[in-house]
């Protein structure tokens, strides 16, 4: 499937930066469990937190994502 430019849509657009937003938090997820692999001890408060945001993330993108899907829908059914 191409690519669609995201400035096409706002809903789009919006699940672009949600879906970065949440590879840089699971990257600095795995940062903590390597840091603490590693023989460190960080703050196990700073990975709720992190935690609580990675699914505070995912919950805006499915939001986001039928925002953007109930038009489609909507344009197929009508189209039938």
């Amino acid at each position: 499937m191409p690519d669609v430019p995201s400035h096409n849509s706002p809903a789009l657009s919006a699940l672009n930066r949600l879906n970065s937003k949440f590879d840089e938090q699971e990257s600095q997820i795995n940062d903590f469990m390597g840091r603490q692999a590693q023989g460190e001890n960080p703050d196990p408060a700073m990975f709720s937190k992190l935690l609580e945001q990675r699914s505070v993330t995912r919950q805006a993108m499915q939001a986001q994502f039928k925002l953007y899907e109930k038009p489609l829908k909507t344009v197929m059914t009508e189209t039938k």
